[in-house]
């Protein structure tokens, strides 16, 4: 207690003879770095005291935040800064950690201060050259102050490399800060024309443009492969002495490099290209309208990693030709889980890569539920009048499809005792002028229950059956379906092809319906399509980046789609005990 009060007094005196209690930056020191908690972390009085000394002498040369939350990441910052120089550095300069902790307040206030002191706290630990780290450290500042916040995700990316390239080049530090400002000037720059060089210099793929490259997994991947080249280089025995890292320059580094990449390019990977094709960005496929936006969703501006209606070409091919016929709307029809909503993803998908015939392009798909046109309409008129709004905001919108999934719910949806006049007698003769085109979906049952008895309703849809897929379909769509999976929860998938099937075919088996409670029966695709998101996700909750068989027996024991019978013998069907 003693020290610790020693150490708070001086710290105070330190601010006392400052001489400005009234300055909003002295106030800041004191307020914000000087407190018990502060100097227990710091574990050095000594220190912690020429810290606080060495604030109050550069407090007119920097802007100090006016949030909490700041300076308690700037105090952790300095202390990680301490440690790690404490742990790399066999005989700590203080002036120098001092000098770093002032650089980092410098930066406080500024939307690039997280990638500075990420780039300051892990580049530092790589350097014994203290000049060579200090000039590399100046030109990744050089390129923050450029750099939009994508590019500043990158810029962090590329620093936190430098342990791992430092793995490898600890006797060759100019090379190692030459890599760093090589591949920082590559993935920094805000044109990426170069890409579509790049890309095919490490996988079988030719590019059109850079937009059709998922930039952030690209580097991922870039700096991975970066790696597995200084490894083989660091290992291969046979290999001259002039070829090793610890002898080689930039130029003749990034030749070898170069050649290995090109001589071991392989596929590219599902979740680094988009698709090359593609006529239009996602951007075009955004409409401007607060109405639509609010009330609806828009399925072409969603990012498809891959075709969600896999297996279903002669239903789409319906669907488009119902949209282009005139005062017609199609209607999907099939049981729940056989993949009605994914058929109109599908178009979705289509029409934002203009594969579609020439009078559906344009064309934009908004979803539309009941409940959202409903929600918040209390008195009478008001479902009238939000119909009006919309009715108006698609006549503004002539490319504008609705899809309206569980369509059976318009029927009686909005009608009140004093009036019959529901959403799908509204809909009606918009429909009938050809005026709309609506996509719908329902089950067969609620199809018969509700639209039939409704003859006028009932004649402005023409249907389109979608039945359950087969066991072989099922498969394909599960592994059309794994990139998407993939993309979405990190994870891959480390199974050799036959194995994936293997797996695959495990998931379908166990899907059947004798396996399933009575009281609840899910079809096909949607059942073993559960199964195998719930696997990855299990992945993904245990901060894993590859999927594994236990996995898959985990999905299959904890799902209530199964009997418990089957749960219990969960481990059996993959092999996992």
């Amino acid at each position: 207690m003693n020290s610790l009060y020693d150490t708070l007094t001086k710290a105070y005196e330190i601010i006392e003879h400052a001489g400005q209690p009234l300055s909003f930056e002295i106030g800041c020191i004191s307020g914000m770095l000087i407190s018990p908690s502060r100097i227990s972390t710091f574990q050095n009085d000594d220190l912690y005291l020429e810290y606080i000394k060495n604030l109050v002498q550069e407090r007119g040369n920097v802007s100090f935040s006016e949030k909490k939350e700041d300076y308690d990441h700037y105090f952790q910052d300095c202390i990680s800064l301490k440690n790690q120089m404490t742990d790399t550095q066999t005989d700590f300069d203080e002036n120098i950690w001092l000098n770093y902790t002032i650089r980092l307040l410098e930066n406080l206030k500024t939307p690039y201060y997280e990638t500075y002191s990420c780039a300051l706290l892990t580049l530092q630990s790589c350097f014994s050259d203290r000049e060579l780290f200090e000039k590399t450290l100046q030109t990744f500042y050089s390129v923050m102050i450029r750099s939009s916040d994508k590019k500043l995700d990158y810029i962090r990316i590329i620093a936190q490399s430098g342990p791992s390239l430092h793995k490898y080049l600890a006797s060759n530090e100019p090379l190692l800060a030459g890599i760093l400002v090589h591949n920082l000037a590559l993935f920094s720059h805000e044109k990426n024309f170069w890409l579509t060089t790049l890309v095919p210099l490490l996988y079988d793929t030719e590019i059109d443009s850079p937009e059709d490259i998922n930039q952030k997994m690209f580097l991922k991947y870039f700096l991975e492969r970066e790696l597995q080249f200084l490894n083989e280089l660091q290992n291969n025995t046979e290999i001259e002495e002039s070829d090793c890292p610890a002898s080689l320059n930039l130029a003749s580094y990034l030749s070898r490099r170069s050649v290995y990449f090109y001589e071991n390019r392989t596929q590219a990977p599902s979740d680094l290209l988009f698709c090359s094709g593609r006529s239009a960005d996602l951007k075009k496929q955004i409409i401007q309208s607060d109405f639509l936006n609010t009330y609806a969703y828009n399925m072409n501006a969603r990012k498809y990693i891959t075709n969600p209606a896999i297996g279903r070409e002669q239903e789409l091919l319906d669907l488009e030709l119902i949209l282009i016929s005139p005062k017609k709307s199609p209607i999907l029809i099939g049981e729940a889980g056989v993949g009605k909503t994914s058929v109109v993803e599908g178009l979705a998908y289509q029409l934002q890569r203009g594969q579609v015939p020439d009078l559906l392009k344009n064309k934009k798909i908004f979803k539309l539920t009941t409940t959202s046109l409903l929600s918040g309409t209390k008195y009478v008129g008001e479902m009238e009048e939000r119909m009006k709004q919309l009715m108006n905001e698609l006549a503004k919108q002539p490319d504008v499809i609705l899809f309206i999934d569980e369509i059976h719910t318009i029927v009686g949806a909005g009608s009140t005792e004093s009036s019959n006049n529901d959403i799908s007698n509204m809909l009606k003769p918009y429909i009938d002028r050809g005026d709309i085109k609506i996509i719908g979906s329902t089950t067969s049952q609620e199809y018969q229950q509700f639209l039939i008895p409704d003859k006028a309703l009932a004649r402005r849809f023409y249907p389109i059956t979608i039945e359950e897929p087969n066991e072989a379909m099922t498969i394909e769509i599960l592994k059309g379906t794994l990139p998407t999976i993939e993309y979405e929860t990190k994870v891959k998938n480390p199974f050799s092809p036959t194995e994936t099937i293997e797996l695959l075919h495990t998931l379908v088996a166990l899907s059947v319906p004798e396996n399933q409670p009575e009281d609840r029966h899910t079809r096909r695709p949607e059942l073993p399509l559960t199964l195998l998101e719930m696997a990855y996700s299990y992945a993904a909750l245990d901060s894993r980046t590859t999927v594994s068989r236990k996995d898959f027996s985990r999905s299959v024991r904890h799902t209530n789609l199964l009997k418990k019978e089957i749960r219990t013998q969960a481990e059996s069907f993959f092999d996992t005990k």
